[in-house]
């Protein structure tokens, strides 16, 4: 069992990096360092994790996909979203 963590803001749910890098079985740190390139949006401060909007978790999945199945790392990752994004 981890320590996920669900929280809500303005009665939208957060769900914590912990729940997330479960979900998407990912690393957690890898995750962190996705938050902190700015790829998932303004996140939450909830005790001692960081949590991200549930209307994030499009996003997680593409970035999550981009990296396991077409190999990229989060700079190649950060230039291929920021594309689409604009």
């Amino acid at each position: 069992m981890t320590s996920a963590k669900t929280i809500y803001v303005d009665g939208e749910p957060y769900l914590s990096l912990e729940a997330l890098a479960e979900v998407y079985q990912v690393q957690v740190l890898w995750l962190r360092e996705v938050y902190e390139r700015g790829l998932l949006g303004s996140g939450v401060d909830a005790e001692a994790t960081i949590c991200i909007a549930a209307v994030q978790l499009d996003r997680v999945a593409t970035i999550v996909r981009l990296r396991h199945f077409v190999g990229q790392d989060v700079d190649e990752i950060l230039h291929a979203l920021r594309s689409l994004d604009d």
